[in-house]
Formats: C-alpha cells, sequence, structure tokens
C-alpha cells in the first residue's frame, strides 16, 4: 500500500494506520511486537492493534508467513477465539487488528497476586480447551498457550489470542525444519523440542501447564534453563498434584509426555464438564481490567513513530514473543477504575455489577452436567465485607455540619444585600419516544420538531438494517428539553464478515468455512467442467475472497464436474502411428489390438473401444483393433472325388480354382498346393485328375 496512507501524524500524539486506526496508547510489549489500544474510526470501534517491530516488518520470510497465518486466524470463529478483524504485512508497518478486550489476561491476573479457585479454573479450563477443539477441527494448532495469551473480555469471557503468529515470527529468525519448537519453553510439550510434528495435543499439554500454575502459582516440571526443562519433560509425565483437587487426574493426563496418552481438547474438556458437579460455582474472576481513558491520556508518550526502530521499545523478556498482551500489560494499569476491586482489601466488591462468564454454545449440549456445577453457592471466602455503623454516622455528622455552615453564611448577608430572586421561565419538556427499531429518519423529524440536538454514532449489528436505530439516550418515555441532546446509535447494516478462500477447496468444507464465516451458502453448479480442479472442489465464487461483506450475504458456488470428457475421434482406415497423435492431442491414451479382416488391409485401424463419436475421461484409454490382413485357410483333401465335387469344396473353403487339369470326368488325383497347407484366403489353386 502507498507510504502516505499507511500512517500519519495528527496533533503530533495520535499516530493513524491505514487512515483507520487511531492509535491511543501501548498496552503491552514484548520481544517481537508492541500492542496498541486503537479506535478504528470506520466502524467506530474500540480494537487492538498488534504491531510487529520493525526487525520482523522488514523481513520477507516474515511478512509472508505473517500474512499466510493472519488470514487463516481470521477464518476462525468461535465465541472462545480472539476474533481477527484486519491485518497488514506491509514493509513499513506488519500490524495485526483484533477485539480489544478490557478484562486483561490471565498472565495479568497472576501477576496482580491472584490465584484461581478450582471451580473458576475448571471454567477457564473448559472454555479454553472448547476453543481449541473449534480451532483443531479446522486444521489449526496454537503451539503457545499459556496465560498471556488466555484473555478476557470486561465481562469475563475467556478467548484464546495469537493463533498462528508465533510461527511467523520463528520462521523469520529460525532454519530449523518443520515441528522445531516454537513458542515459549516453560509451557512447550516435550514433542516441541525434540522436533517432532505437533498436533493439537500439544496444545492440551501447554493448558494442563497453564491451569496448574493458575491455581497453584508455579509451573511443573520447569529446570534452571530452557533446555533443562525440555529434557526433564521428555520422559517425565506432569505428576498429580493434590492442590489440584478433582481436577488433579484429568490435569494429569493432559500432561502425560507422550501425546498418545493424552486427550484430545474434545476429549479434555468433557472431562473437565464431567467433573464439574464436583465444584460450588465459581466466583466472577479477580480480572485486571484496562483503563481506556488513561491509556489515551498517555497515548502520546507510548506511540511508535514512523522512524522508530526496535531499540526504542520495551522488549520484555527476549524469550517471550508472547508476553505481549493483547489486553494489556497489568504493570501499566490504572486500577482506580475497577468497578469490582476494592484496593484497600484486594477483595472483590460483589456489591457491583458483574456479569456471569458468559457460555458458548457449544455448552449448551452439556447443559445438565453444567447446571450443578453453576447453581451451587459462591465461595464465601470472596464475600464482601459489610458496610458498618461508623461509615453511616459519619455520613450523618457530615450532613448536619453542613446545613449548619448554610444557615451562617444566609445570616451573615445583610438584608441590604439580598437580591429578588430573578423570575425563572418555564421550562418546557416532552418526553421522547422509543425509538429503537425506527428509522433514523423518524429521529431527525422529531428532534427537529421539538428542538433538540441530535447526536447519531454507527454501527454494525447482525440482523438490523441500514438506518435502523438500536440505541437511545435518554430511553424512551424521559422528558426531555428543548436543547438538550439526544444520543442515537444507528445501524450500518449487519457486521462485516471476511469472505473465506474457498477456490479448490472440497465442496463440504467449503460450506462449512462459509457458514462459520456468518455467511450463507447460497446456489450450487455441480456440473462445471475444469482441467485443474478435482472433481468436487469448488472451481469459483460469487464473492472476492477476503473481502468484507455483510453477515448472512449469500455466496454461490460453482463446483467441479472433473475435467471434461473426450468424444473419441474417427480412427478406422488409419495407421497406429497416424491415430496416436490424435489421441494424445485429447489427452487420451492408446492401447491396441489385432484380427484379421477380409475387408480392411492389413496394418489399418479397423474399429476402436469406446467406439467413434462416445465419451471417454480425460486420462481415460482408447482401445484400436487393428487389423492382420485376410485369415489364413487349410487345403482341404479331395483325392478321389469327381474333378466337379472337388472345385465346389475348394471354392467352399475359401480357394480360387484356377481350373483342372486332366479329364474333367475323372478322379482327383492331387490339387496344386497340395492338401494340408495353409494360405489366406482367395489363394489359387489347381485341380490335378487321372
Amino acid at each position: 500500500m502507498p507510504d502516505a496512507s499507511r500512517s500519519n501524524a495528527l496533533s503530533g500524539a495520535t499516530r493513524t494506520l491505514d487512515d483507520r486506526y487511531a492509535l491511543r496508547g501501548a498496552i503491552g510489549h514484548g520481544a517481537s511486537a508492541t500492542v496498541f489500544l486503537a479506535d478504528d474510526r470506520r466502524l467506530a470501534r474500540r480494537v487492538a492493534v498488534k504491531m510487529a517491530l520493525p526487525s520482523l516488518a522488514h523481513d520477507p520470510r516474515f511478512r509472508r508467513r505473517f500474512q499466510a497465518e493472519a488470514r487463516s486466524a481470521a477464518q476462525l470463529s468461535h465465541p472462545h477465539l480472539l476474533a481477527v478483524f484486519d491485518w497488514s504485512n506491509d514493509p513499513g508497518d506488519a500490524y495485526l487488528v483484533t477485539e480489544f478486550l478490557a478484562g486483561g489476561s490471565l498472565r495479568s491476573m497472576l501477576e496482580a497476586g491472584h490465584r484461581l479457585s478450582l471451580s473458576q479454573a475448571l471454567m477457564a479450563g473448559l472454555h479454553a480447551a472448547e476453543g481449541l477443539a473449534h480451532a483443531h477441527g479446522h486444521g489449526f494448532v496454537h503451539r503457545d498457550i499459556k496465560p498471556a495469551n488466555i484473555l478476557f473480555g470486561s465481562d469475563g469471557r475467556l478467548r484464546i489470542a495469537d493463533f498462528g503468529i508465533a510461527r511467523a515470527v520463528a520462521e523469520a529468525t529460525w532454519t530449523e525444519p518443520e515441528g522445531s519448537l516454537i513458542g515459549t519453553a516453560r509451557y512447550a510439550a516435550p514433542e516441541q523440542a525434540k522436533g517432532d510434528a505437533v498436533d493439537g495435543r500439544s496444545d492440551v499439554y501447554s493448558l494442563a501447564l497453564t491451569l496448574i500454575e493458575a491455581v497453584t502459582g508455579t509451573v511443573p516440571l520447569v529446570g534452571s534453563t530452557p533446555l533443562a526443562t525440555m529434557v526433564q519433560r521428555q520422559d517425565s509425565d506432569v505428576p498429580e498434584l493434590e492442590a489440584m483437587g478433582a481436577l488433579g487426574p484429568i490435569v494429569a493426563r493432559a500432561g502425560s509426555a507422550d501425546p498418545a496418552n493424552r486427550p484430545t481438547a474434545e476429549e479434555f474438556a468433557q472431562q473437565l464438564l464431567a467433573a464439574a458437579p464436583e465444584f460450588s460455582r465459581p466466583a466472577p474472576l479477580p480480572l485486571v481490567l484496562i483503563d481506556e481513558e488513561a491509556v489515551g491520556r498517555a497515548g502520546d508518550a507510548s506511540l511508535v513513530s514512523e522512524s522508530s526502530d526496535s531499540s526504542s521499545l520495551d522488549h520484555g523478556d527476549p524469550a517471550d514473543l508472547d508476553d505481549s498482551v493483547l489486553a494489556g500489560d497489568s504493570a501499566r494499569l490504572d486500577l482506580t477504575s475497577d468497578p469490582v476491586i476494592d484496593l484497600a482489601t484486594n477483595r472483590l466488591d460483589r456489591t457491583a455489577e458483574m456479569p456471569e462468564p458468559e457460555l458458548s454454545t457449544d455448552d449448551a449440549r452439556l447443559a445438565d452436567a453444567e447446571s450443578t456445577f453453576f447453581d451451587a453457592d459462591l465461595d464465601p471466602d470472596l464475600a464482601p465485607e459489610p458496610v458498618g455503623g461508623r461509615g453511616v454516622l459519619f455520613v450523618a455528622v457530615g450532613l448536619v455540619a453542613l446545613i449548619g455552615l448554610v444557615i451562617a453564611a444566609i445570616s451573615l448577608v445583610p438584608r441590604s444585600a439580598v437580591v429578588p430572586t430573578p423570575t425563572i421561565p418555564e421550562v418546557v419538556t416532552v418526553a421522547v419516544d422509543d425509538f429503537i427499531g425506527s428509522p433514523v429518519e423518524d429521529v431527525r423529524s422529531a428532534a427537529q420538531a421539538n428542538g433538540w440536538t441530535l447526536n447519531e454514532t454507527t454501527r454494525r449489528e447482525d440482523g438490523s438494517g441500514p438506518g435502523e436505530v438500536l440505541e437511545q439516550t435518554p430511553p424512551g418515555g424521559t422528558e426531555l428539553a428543548e436543547g438538550a441532546t439526544l444520543n442515537v446509535v444507528v445501524s450500518e447494516g449487519a457486521e462485516l464478515r471476511i469472505v473465506p478462500d474457498v477456490v479448490g477447496v472440497e465442496r463440504a468444507l467449503a460450506i462449512t468455512a462459509i457458514t462459520d464465516a456468518g455467511l450463507v451458502v447460497g446456489t450450487i453448479n455441480s456440473e462445471v467442467f475444469d482441467e485443474e480442479v478435482p472433481a468436487g472442489s469448488v472451481v469459483s465464487s460469487s464473492l472476492t475472497a477476503l473481502d468484507e461483506v455483510e453477515s448472512g450475504t449469500s455466496v454461490d458456488l460453482e463446483v467441479s464436474a472433473g475435467p471434461e470428457p473426450r468424444i473419441v475421434p474417427t480412427l478406422a482406415g488409419l495407421t497406429v502411428a497416424e491415430a496416436e497423435p490424435l489421441l494424445i492431442e485429447q489427452s487420451l491414451v492408446i492401447a491396441v489390438t489385432e484380427e484379421h479382416s477380409t475387408s480392411t488391409a492389413e496394418g489399418l485401424i479397423i474399429s476402436s473401444v469406446p467406439a467413434v463419436g462416445e465419451s471417454v475421461a480425460r486420462d481415460g484409454t482408447v482401445t484400436v483393433v487393428v487389423s492382420l490382413g485376410l485369415p489364413f485357410i487349410t487345403v482341404p483333401d479331395v483325392t478321389g472325388m469327381s474333378a466337379v465335387d472337388a472345385e465346389r469344396t475348394l471354392i467352399e473353403a475359401g480357394f480360387v480354382v484356377t481350373g483342372t487339369q486332366g479329364s474333367p470326368s475323372g478322379e482327383v488325383l492331387v490339387t496344386n498346393p497340395p492338401a494340408g497347407e495353409t494360405y489366406r484366403l482367395g489363394h489359387e489353386i489347381l485341380i490335378v485328375t487321372r
């Protein structure tokens, strides 16, 4: 993309990428990237922008892998996987745009001194395993599961971040073959260190270690160096820890040194859910929330200018690609705005609103098993401390003192100084209608008629049409005076989805990819001949891959019926040397058989199988029948016959009688050629009589 549109500086404080993403400030640093809180100006939403360091962004290997991994990760859609919205792999700015999660990461919780209860660990492990199972089912392996990549929204819902991005960084700097160690050794499975091919069970191993650390604060089987750690894990299973309670056996199986002994992510989720009835309902997670406004105020000190290089960034631990946190770094947070954490006691304030952790739709199939888990009592150790009578007394005393001061101040004012209270004109108010679901034109008309100031913002939302009012403030029924502001959020239409690239993909998988992307499969034409695309795979789609379209948009597909069948040409009367090029030109193979013919000269083609005009698949075989000429026949024995009878017998046998030597009425003495010899059909023969 042109340099001019890549980025620019606004007022020396805010940098904008691609004329769209306004960076507010850095919320995390790592060895490979810096993460910024940003405003998506086009869609009016907060996003996170993970920007690769210049040393990587200028590496062509990194950019190639980065684009491939980002494009693939963007096609994953699951409640427990971080949504990827956009990316750029430009030599100047390689970045990834994801949803912004204000709830921080599991790493930020642990660094803030929090530990998860067994109930909380079970819920986090269940949701993480469900997200992994979805990704594994689509052919993705994360390779770098750890607390820094377990993120939470402000509602407590868990997402897994950085699918595939670790590989892009590793391939830019390493030359090891496929399967080499990618990720953080502290959480890596044994097979990753050995260079073996990895699958989803490597992610399950790393998740098991992450859950153990979340509960106990330590990671098992860790040596003094990364090498010592991986050597120790080659032959050692993760031990069953008493501190993990009923989760101990489940986590220990997931931590087997041999991948064959571990469960898949789906099996791991099922095992966790089966254990849920043994636990009480989990308390809300001790989220370490991001103060978005504080990040914005400090944004100019954190932004990276176009001329910056990697030396100007806080790199963190060089082994830690990783610990750049898409949702934030606890060291940078202003906890004073946290609505659920009491800084004085470091306890959760349950008087504040805290939504229940959201369950994915996949959990519905196991609702019976979860009901016991979610209906049990909360952990009593996390109950709020009661407000004592002393606080109420302080408030009462303060109010009495304030009233006394006001009265005293009034009594000291000279009567001559008292100014008559001016007449305040009556304020006319009008009740606001409930405009939600109505066309925005209705709101505009009402605002104009009543003298309200109308403030319109837009967003996209599935199930809504362009121009439909989604939200309004104040709500319907509120009295609003002339000149007051009425705020509405207006739909731009359904949410935008990225069209998956399904060309060349088998039909069933293509349909799954389209529906998973939030789109609808339209008509499917399965009778399209194609020389390259195998039968049953997609030849083309009605939408361009990677374009953004509204949710629910229909995608028409053309599916290959394979190469077009070939029609057998006329080959009769040709030699094999003449027929073979004609068949090769049509990608057909020639085969030859031979037989005698009374009508076709020797060496010429009599017929073909399949016959002329019939169809045959590309690369199929056409068998031609080549003439051996006239058949051979044997001279019959006519000795002793009359010349007349002998002539008739020889003619019926296929010979041509040239005449009779001797008396025509005499007995046949011999023939020339003699009886028993073999000649072609129609050979001449002479009868000799006594």
